[in-house]
């Protein structure tokens, strides 16, 4: 393989419990595959994605919580999304209950190898760190953000500090990952009223604020291309390495990556189904063994 940084860029949407499965399979291939890092866009149908730790019938509006219990042991999921549904899901990592929908936002991670980037593994570090490469990728299309709370980027409007990503990490076989997703539709926020209820635990500078008060979207101007061309660059910026010239040569569907994407795809199948798919997983942490 001669590239060391993958980059994976949006596919056809899929359900949350896809996504997140392939999330994790990555980080539990990425050092023993010899990589360096990665980059990934995506984006979930309308979904609830919980915290690692989060009670979803204290975040979640009881109604959505009865439609999708009902839908999930009546029916079913399957890869493809299910219309005029709203899913939950339970990540890996932790932090608070975010709401994902195909237009009203985006998603991104980040990968590194612990083992080459040992700089990262004091917590409060990473974060800084890696939430510097996402504010610099914005700067480049001049939106001026900055991180806020223990994970959380901001816009200043008129001396008020407004949210537009929240993110998260986990780490598996040495490999960290963090993911955040950037509002891109003030709609989205409505929707995040209508389903979720006010957080239990909030960062100092919420200070009680609404969703609709304290959150934000990135202005019209933002381009989603333009932004993934960025934040491949300042990765390699701040893996002190070129930036390539021609991004399929890095693509995780490229044939630079052919063991790596097979080994991906075989385990996010077997954690979908086993643990993100699962009901029981989802509303109670619970994976049968």
């Amino acid at each position: 393989m001669n590239s060391k940084v993958f980059y994976f860029p949006q596919t056809p949407p899929r359900s949350p419990y896809y996504n997140l499965a392939i999330e994790e399979a990555l980080s539990l291939q990425l050092v023993s595959q010899n990589l360096t890092a990665g980059v990934r866009l995506w984006k979930n149908p309308d979904s609830i994605i919980l915290g690692l730790s989060e009670n979803p019938f204290r975040n979640i509006k009881e109604e959505v919580v009865t439609k999708y219990e009902t839908e999930a042991r009546t029916k079913g999921f399957q890869k493809k999304p299910k219309p005029n549904f709203c899913y939950i899901a339970r990540r890996a990592s932790g932090g608070g209950t975010v709401f994902h929908s195909l237009t009203g936002n985006i998603n991104y991670s980040l990968y590194v190898n612990l083992n080459e980037r040992k700089e990262l593994f004091p917590v409060k570090d990473s974060y800084n760190i890696l939430l510097g490469i996402v504010a610099k990728s914005l700067e480049r299309q001049n939106i001026h953000c900055s991180p806020k709370g223990k994970s959380d980027l901001v816009l200043e409007k008129n001396g008020i500090f407004k949210k537009i990503s929240g993110n998260a990490q986990f780490r598996k076989r040495n490999c960290i990952v963090q993911h955040g997703t950037l509002i891109l539709e003030e709609t989205l926020i409505t929707r995040v009223a209508e389903v979720l209820h006010h957080p239990p635990e909030e960062p100092d500078y919420r200070k009680e604020r609404t969703h609709k008060d304290f959150l934000t979207s990135l202005p019209d101007f933002f381009s989603e291309s333009i932004w993934a061309n960025d934040l491949v660059s300042e990765v390699f910026s701040y893996l002190g390495e070129p930036k390539p010239e021609d991004f399929s040569k890095i693509s995780f569907f490229g044939p630079d990556f052919s063991t790596f994407r097979k080994l991906v795809l075989q385990e996010s199948e077997s954690i979908r189904k086993k643990k993100y798919q699962n009901p029981d997983y989802t509303l109670h942490r619970e994976i049968p063994t």
